[in-house]
């Protein structure tokens, strides 16, 4: 009975107990390890580790630690028992990556990283990225749980935090990048790629979410044709978002005709990007973008809300498919605001462009607030549409310009385009409307088109809209207060309240729970124009 069961338990799966190991600058590689008494020095005893589920990798807070920190294939744990990369004891471990990477993690997953501050030599020398998790298996695997969380990365020249994938749809699901500080890069603050076949609607990664991060000072490089210098950019995904982050003062050196955008995704399906503040972004004269925010090439079911972009040097907010890319179709913009973007050369509060004709479709924007002024670099619009457009619908925005700012620019070859419910303000200066060839000086003269009507009836207005503050939004700086902005609230009195298409009742589009500042939709049974309901 005893030799039975004892085969019995050596048949059993046998546990193996997860462990700790300490690093510090104190320590000696000929320590165990194991303890905070008996820590090694150096990050080569912890590459020769076989990492496994629930292993602990702690470097002590406030030490500086050189080289790079290298996961495999070997190194993997589990999404319900992640390995963890983090300082111990008091303040954060600081790691000097020289001209590499920080953390490298090779076909692998199951990680949690957190509490560090990974420096690279500088934007110009390095070329690597502070945190990069790479896979490149066979047989379109999804390897599982990616979590970055507290951590800053400066001075590397590709991306402060990158998750890329090549080998068909081979790639991650559940990452999640949070409280992260991107800053002092060169191509990217914070990036998520995967392969890129042509009209390819495969994805490499499902599940990405970038929350409560900045990404700053990612100027770009010169004279690359791919663009760079951006803020937070995730393409290849299937489900995700950005949410609550900032991105400023991003590329300026970007000399790419597809240039830098602050926040954006491509290449992407079911994606929200929300509660966001994008400002201050660059570009070069003759060059493209340098925007606040983007939805790009090959992105379906997909929405830009609640955000606030203002300052940029291209446009407030983007629709563009580029040459190549797998379909466009049913994007949403609403309830968002811009303030003075389009700061140069030939961009708008909210911009749509594309390669080729027609191939931006089925897509949405309503209820957003655009502000406009005149720039000496750049010959802005309020509201651009440069390419023709499939069923491109323009619907109770608020549309406020001043010094002669054009408010629409529409190019000609729209098919199924509807214009309507918007308030037009020309502050100061002449009501300005190009359409096409023509150029209409009032909202009755342009309703000529057939746009601004519906079954018959005449929709929107040319009025003051009677707005809290126009032009003096500024910088919230923390996206967590974005709600109490109140420079493009309207008053009382402003004739936007209760005016507004009801998008559900007429059209069957769900607009959402709230507006901008979290108020409940509609007040009063009945909708309000732009971005707020009073």
């Amino acid at each position: 009975m005893i030799f039975r069961a004892l085969i019995i338990f050596l048949m059993l799966p046998q546990l193996t107990l997860a462990a700790d190991y300490y690093v510090s600058m104190s320590g000696r590689d000929s320590n165990s390890g194991e303890s905070p008494g008996a820590p090694w020095q150096s990050f080569s005893k912890v590459n020769d580790l076989i990492l496994r589920p629930g292993d602990r990798v702690l470097l002590r807070g406030g030490d500086t630690f050189s080289g790079i920190l290298y996961f495999d294939s070997f190194d993997r744990g589990a999404a319900s028992s992640p390995i963890r990369i983090k300082s111990y004891g008091t303040g954060r471990a600081r790691i000097l990556a020289g001209d590499g990477h920080g953390i490298l993690a090779y076909n692998t997953a199951g990680y949690v990283i957190s509490d560090l501050d990974i420096v690279g030599s500088g934007r110009d020398t390095n070329n690597g990225s502070g945190i990069f998790f790479y896979a490149d298996l066979p047989g379109d695997v999804k390897l599982d749980r990616v979590v970055i969380t507290r951590v800053d990365v400066s001075g590397f020249h590709h991306a402060g935090i990158e998750v890329g994938a090549w080998n068909g749809a081979t790639g991650f699901s559940n990452v999640s990048i949070s409280q992260v500080q991107a800053y002092d890069n060169a191509k990217n603050g914070i990036t998520v790629w995967g392969y890129d076949a042509p009209l390819s609607t495969i994805y490499a990664h499902r599940n990405v979410f970038v929350t409560a991060s900045s990404a700053y000072r990612n100027h770009g490089v010169s004279g690359l044709e791919d663009p760079s210098g951006n803020g937070i950019v995730i393409s290849n995904v299937d489900g995700g978002g950005i949410a609550s982050c900032m991105a400023y003062d991003n590329g300026s050196q970007n000399t790419s005709n597809s240039g830098p955008v602050g926040i954006w995704a491509w290449r992407a399906n079911r994606v929200k990007i929300e509660y966001n503040e994008s400002f201050d972004n660059r570009t070069t004269t003759g060059a493209s973008d340098g925007g606040g925010f983007d939805l790009d090439g090959g992105v379906t079911n997909s929405i830009l809300q609640y955000n606030y972009s203002h300052g940029n040097d291209g446009h407030g907010y983007l629709l563009a498919q580029y040459a190549g890319a797998a379909p466009f179709r049913k994007n949403t913009i609403r309830y968002n605001i811009s303030e003075n973007d389009g700061r140069r050369n030939s961009s708008a509060g909210i911009y749509v462009w594309s390669h080729s004709e027609l191939e931006i479709t089925d897509s949405h924007i309503y209820n957003n607030t655009i502000y406009v002024s005149p720039s000496s670099a750049g010959n802005v619009c309020a509201l651009r549409v440069v390419s023709p457009t499939s069923g491109l619908r323009i619907r109770n925005n608020v549309i406020f310009t001043t010094g002669g700012v054009p408010l629409l620019c529409v190019a000609d070859g729209q098919v199924g385009m509807k214009v309507q419910g918007n308030a037009y303000w020309s502050d100061g200066s002449e009501f300005k409307i190009r359409w096409g060839a023509d150029l209409y000086s009032s909202l009755a003269a342009f309703r000529a088109s057939g746009q601004e009507m519906l079954k018959g009836t005449a929709t929107g207005m040319s009025v003051n809209p009677q707005l809290d503050d126009p032009g003096f939004g500024g910088t919230v700086g923390n996206p967590d207060d974005l709600k109490a902005l109140s420079a493009y609230r309207p008053t009382m009195a402003s004739p936007l309240v209760n005016t507004g298409l009801d998008l559900k009742a007429l059209f069957g589009i769900a607009v959402g729970d709230s507006d901008f500042s979290g108020t409940l939709l509609p007040q009063d049974g009945a909708f309000d124009v732009g971005a707020h309901e009073l």
